[in-house]
């Protein structure tokens, strides 16, 4: 039970730049994520059973279909798991729990040697507030697909307050996104989880439409002049 035997006042660090892969664009700010994967839900475990400045301890996984001590039945979104690796003890902590600076709930594994899983059943956007734990330290974020396939490894800066972490698929589905703080003493917490597959905005659409008819349009006067 880590987070009762170890409280760390608050240390900043300078956020690392985020690098992007063919199929992935990450993103480090939530302004820039919801432009580019608009009108998806957020998880903000704001239902998790937990009073301000505490903690409750429970064992994953955790989903929408299963009560726990952490988070009633139906308390959480549908479409993603929530593991601790090896697990299987998780915790969610209050809002302002001492030495960690966050604001509302935020919930992890509550073993320093455990990484975080987030399961989901396909999406291609995943953006989330991380924090390292109770001491600052770089975050190793894994993104694989939904057959266990790796499809990249992102290493940012975790602050206590927390930081933000985005990315988006171009090419295919997210499965998983593993969570393993670098910190002396690692938290891998979350909060504000967005997750989904964006659907284009009227105006992508008729952008998207104008550029088929133009294509179908020389393509038609291509095949005349043929002729």
């Amino acid at each position: 039970m880590r987070f009762l035997k170890y409280l760390c006042p608050p240390v900043a660090l300078v956020l690392l730049a985020v690098p992007a892969y063919a199929a992935l664009i990450t993103f480090s700010s939530r302004g820039t994520f919801n432009s580019s994967v608009p009108g998806l839900p957020v998880e903000t475990f704001e239902a998790g059973l937990v009073a301000p400045g505490g903690l409750t301890l429970c064992n994953g996984p955790l989903s929408s279909s299963a009560a726990s001590a952490c988070f009633p039945l139906g308390g959480l979104l549908p479409g993603v798991t929530y593991s601790a690796v090896p697990g299987p003890a998780m915790v969610v902590l209050g809002a302002a729990f001492d030495g960690i600076g966050n604001a509302s709930k935020v919930l992890g594994p509550d073993v320093f040697a455990d990484t975080f899983n987030l399961t989901f059943t396909g999406v291609t956007g995943v953006g989330f507030d991380v924090f390292p734990g109770p001491v600052a330290g770089n975050i190793l974020i894994s993104v694989f697909s939904p057959t266990n396939v790796a499809l990249g490894s992102f290493t940012t800066a975790g602050v206590v307050g927390g930081s933000f972490f985005g990315v988006l698929s171009t090419t295919g589905q997210i499965g998983r996104v593993n969570i393993a703080s670098q910190a002396a003493f690692p938290g891998e917490l979350i909060d504000n989880l967005a997750f989904g597959t964006p659907v284009p905005e009227p105006s992508s659409l008729l952008l998207l439409a104008g550029g088929l008819a133009i294509i179908f349009r020389l393509r038609f006067l291509g095949k005349r002049e043929a002729d």
